[in-house]
């Protein structure tokens, strides 16, 4: 599984990058096998100025199959990241529990 990661319009530490990693790992762990690549991108909406304004994007790239994409906002950053970690699983698992249950009434 390749994970990368980006922010737009802040520094990427080191910290926030490896909350990330980890976080993604730990919960695609049981998944490695169906994901080829994750990519997250972080953006500051608003700047300085406050607000729910952090917002994170997850693509995740299933072998053999589509991708899947979620977009969650936040007013704290490893808040978005938690809650778009999250939903991102259950997608994706959703997704492939659909294709699974295609591929059985095909065959």
């Amino acid at each position: 599984m390749n994970i990368t990661t980006r922010a737009n319009d802040f520094p990427l530490t080191d910290a926030i990058d490896t909350f990330v990693k980890d976080a993604l790992r730990s919960a695609f762990q049981r998944l490695d096998a169906e994901i080829v690549s994750i990519d997250v991108s972080m953006k500051d909406a608003n700047g300085p100025k406050g607000g729910v304004d952090k917002q994170v994007l997850i693509c995740v790239r299933l072998r053999n199959r589509q991708q899947v994409a979620l977009d969650t906002a936040h007013v704290n950053l490893y808040a978005a990241i938690k809650t778009g970690i999250r939903r991102t699983r259950r997608a994706v698992q959703r997704t492939l529990r659909k294709s699974r249950r295609i591929d059985r009434q095909t065959v």
